[in-house]
């Protein structure tokens, strides 16, 4: 039997080559079947924009409630929201057609690979859609709320934020998307190693200058602030080691590893565990029946519902069957009645405007001081039963004392005694007044 020459063999892969016209018209197909399904997703996401929306802000408002701020976006134009709602509907379409779009790729490129090449690349692509959803997944869960906490907690009190709906659609989906490609950097890795394109030792050598460009990349893809870039680090470091360990398995990088992730979920539970035990500086304890707030420069009331944290600077509420009782983190407790209005202007300083409450103080060494409409209250320790109406302000010392201003004149209030503060002197029936007098004066005229 007569042997294939070399030259023979050339001339049927050659012959097996696809023209370069034929390429491009396979690739301008494939560009358009992935347009396509991008496009009918993004109108099947545009009839449900509403829903994806209020599933994006869940991260801005655990941020938010966690503050004691209203979770509500802002826009400052009439055709902000509707390019917000684009990007929005735009970027989830992208999520929802990577499958298909990922499957036009390997459509294209299978052609030209060898079977070895095809397997690999074949187990590639799913587990790099899993890689993503899973970068993606770490944002939206911990990454983003935990940072926006972060950010919104230090402005401090008498702060007031307007959080747009463009740059909080942009914040979340740029964050998502660049964690979701970092998180392939393993695969990235991995695959360099299998073509020999980068050998396992070089990625070990490079270690250094790979955690100096991380870093760099976690400061260019998050806000400017060391909170979301050590968090954004953090696992590209790990996934850095993952991806040597892959490449090369050894005892050494398993041990490295394992430090790392180790460090890595102690130091995220420390986070974890101080973001959520670092309430607003006023917590809810009880609610029951209407119940209203005000936040600082706030222009319409809003019910309180899921809120249970509020930052100094809120004014609280209640109605005509309405109750609730809350402390501060001074250890100040304060149980509001019926029809009752307390502005809590700081830690050390509340403005009652009307109602009665029961306040109960533990020991400070800075007196709280309370302003009602006819006076000020002081007290450093003890439980104080204060009901405040327009022109008197009745304060019952139930424990311990308190120090009672008014129109400049301090009085000291005992334990178990009452007393009832005016401004101007007590209040009279003016009109019964009036009335003897003009009596008064008619008389006097007639006798005259």
């Amino acid at each position: 039997m007569e042997e294939a020459k070399p030259e023979d063999t050339v001339s049927e892969i050659e012959g097996l080559r696809m023209p370069l016209g034929a390429h491009l018209e396979e690739l301008r197909r494939r560009v358009v079947y992935s347009l396509i399904s991008i496009v009918l997703c993004f109108i099947l996401c545009w009839f449900f924009k509403v829903q994806i929306l209020d599933m994006a802000k869940r991260p801005h408002k655990f941020a938010m409630e966690k503050v004691g701020l209203s979770t509500e976006l802002q826009v400052l134009s009439y055709q902000e929201g509707f390019y917000a709602y684009m990007k929005l509907c735009f970027i989830t379409s992208v999520f929802l057609a990577y499958p298909f779009v990922i499957y036009q790729i390997w459509q294209f490129v299978s052609a030209g690979l060898y079977k070895k090449e095809q397997r690999y690349v074949l187990l590639f692509l799913p587990v790099s859609y899993a890689a993503f959803v899973v970068g993606g997944l770490f944002g939206y869960f911990l990454l983003i709320p935990f940072g926006l906490q972060f950010l919104i907690g230090i402005l401090g009190p008498g702060i007031q934020p307007i959080i747009t709906m463009k740059d909080y659609v942009s914040f979340v989906f740029m964050l998502t998307v660049a964690l979701g490609l970092v998180f392939q950097l393993p695969l990235v890795m991995l695959l360099l190693s299998k073509i020999r394109f980068i050998t396992p030792d070089k990625f070990i050598a490079w270690r250094k200058y790979a955690i100096l460009v991380i870093f760099i990349i976690a400061a260019i893809v998050t806000p400017p602030d060391p909170f979301t870039q050590s968090m954004t680090a953090i696992p590209m470091i790990v996934l850095y080691e993952l991806g040597i360990l892959i490449a090369r398995p050894t005892k050494k990088g398993f041990f490295l590893l394992g430090t790392i992730v180790g460090g890595g979920i102690l130091l995220l539970l420390m986070f974890y565990f101080y973001f959520t035990h670092k309430g607003g500086e006023v917590n809810l304890l009880d609610t029951r029946g209407e119940v209203q707030f005000l936040h600082p420069e706030g222009q319409e009331w809003e019910k309180v519902a899921n809120h249970t944290r509020f930052r100094n600077g809120v004014t609280l509420k209640t109605g005509s069957e309405g109750m609730t009782a809350l402390s501060t983190r001074k250890g100040i407790d304060i149980g509001m009645d019926a029809n009752t209005e307390v502005h809590i202007v700081d830690s050390l300083k509340l403005r009652m405007k009307s109602g009665q409450i029961l306040i109960s103080v533990k020991g400070l060494k800075t007196p709280l001081e309370i302003d009602t409409p006819n006076g000020r209250i002081r007290t450093e320790r003890g439980t104080l039963n204060i009901v405040a109406k327009d022109f008197i302000t009745i304060v019952t010392a139930v424990k311990g004392d308190a120090v009672l201003v008014t129109e400049g004149e301090e009085k000291k209030l005992l334990e178990g005694r009452q007393h009832k503060m005016s401004i101007g002197g007590e209040p009279v029936d003016i009109g019964a007044i009036i009335n003897w007098s003009e009596g008064v004066i008619n008389k006097s005229a007639g006798g005259e």
